[in-house]
């Protein structure tokens, strides 16, 4: 679940931020001893180019410190963070790694962002059996990387394959561009298998570095191509500036990105009318379950929750649940989410996880666009 108008967003972001370093980080007591707070870590971009999603996390997160301490936290303790900001960088993950180990007081991990950041990281976790919970990491081969690499996310292996057949009603020539990251030549390389099989065809295509601001010259050359799609396989202030650029490039083509937030849409602007992604998060569901998390998040920021706003809330509830079930400890949550089969979640309803490390019968992705700076689903 990223110009100059990132470097106004990050510069937005850093002093809130470094807030919250210090407002989520404070605290003393242990969790090993059954009688203090019980703690998670969380590694996650606070500062940096992907600043904006440890935002999100926050949000998410402390909505649900909100209603789980106000229930009892865990059998009476108080559910406390310790957040280490990481920039989503995998030379920043492995000692924050290193360092939750280290503290017995915390008996699961939250994060990273990235799939590259949280997989640097993953062996010091395996080796010290704490929880990794990637709660965002779509690599197909971040659950392989242990027993202890755990993620309700979505594996790229199947929603790439979904939004693949989601972007195929919208056009058959497409030109992509794409991060070039691990986790951006994976996504690529199974649209590629896909799109083959789905009979279209890639004009051109091209890898960007991830601290790339200008895109103009690959923007130029995908439109060269003709295709009816330019797809953007990077994150949301990627998805921002790719949108801003593309008219001054001459881009006509639809513009289809892998993600794309709220606040990506704002700093597009009206650059971001008629952009394409895929969802599985809608906040005006019906589902109760939906109507009272959307209420609450509401009440509480005065926005709709977006996204990887549901994803951190989700992410919590579902360790705090494992702990209550299997003990609240590190075994215990690690137990805790192996036997559980109804984990909480707003997104998906109750769900268990297979032996993969991944939820079983997850949401499928649906096309939506952008209509008057909102998201709505899309017609191809």
């Amino acid at each position: 679940m990223i110009s100059s108008k990132r470097r106004l967003l990050i510069g937005a972001l850093t002093t809130t931020s470094l807030l919250v370093l210090a407002a989520c980080g404070e605290g003393s007591g242990t969790s090993a001893d059954g009688t203090g707070p019980v703690y998670f870590g969380v590694s996650a971009p606070v500062t940096g180019q992907y600043a904006e999603y440890g935002k999100f996390y926050k949000q998410g997160f402390d909505l649900a410190l909100d209603q789980i301490n106000a229930d009892g936290g865990v059998n009476g303790r108080k559910v406390k963070l310790k957040w280490e900001d990481s920039q989503s960088d995998p030379k920043q993950s492995v000692p924050i790694a290193q360092k939750f180990v280290n503290d017995k007081s915390i008996i699961a991990e939250l994060g990273d962002f990235s799939s590259p950041a949280s997989m640097a990281a993953s062996p010091v976790y395996e080796r010290n059996k704490l929880v990794q919970y990637g709660f965002t990491n779509s690599s197909p081969k971040f659950t392989l990387g242990g027993q202890y690499m755990w993620s309700p996310g979505i594996s790229q292996a199947t929603a790439e394959v979904q939004q693949t057949d989601e972007l195929a009603k919208f056009g058959k020539k497409v030109a992509v561009i794409y991060q070039n990251t691990d986790w951006g030549k994976q996504v690529f390389e199974i649209f590629q298998e896909r799109a083959e099989k789905l009979g279209l065809t890639v004009t051109y295509s091209s890898a960007y570095l991830p601290s790339t601001t200008d895109f103009r010259p690959l923007l130029i050359k995908a439109r060269d191509s003709k295709p009816d799609l330019v797809y953007d396989i990077g994150y949301d202030n990627d998805a921002a500036a790719i949108l801003t650029q593309a008219p001054k490039a001459g881009v006509t083509a639809k513009i289809f990105t892998e993600q794309l937030t709220a606040t990506g849409i704002k700093l597009a602007g009206e650059s971001a009318e008629g952009a394409l992604t895929t969802a599985t998060w809608f906040p005006n569901s019906t589902e109760p379950r939906v109507k009272a998390f959307t209420k609450a998040f509401k009440a509480k920021y005065g926005h709709v929750p977006g996204a990887f706003e549901v994803y951190a809330y989700d992410a919590l509830t579902q360790l705090v649940h494992a702990a209550k079930k299997g003990g609240a400890t590190r075994q215990g949550v690690y137990q805790g989410l192996k036997s559980s089969a109804d984990l909480p979640s707003v997104q998906y309803g109750k769900f268990r996880f297979q032996s993969d490390r991944r939820p079983a019968d997850p949401p499928t992705p649906v096309a939506v666009i952008v209509k008057n700076g909102e998201q709505v689903p899309a017609e191809g």
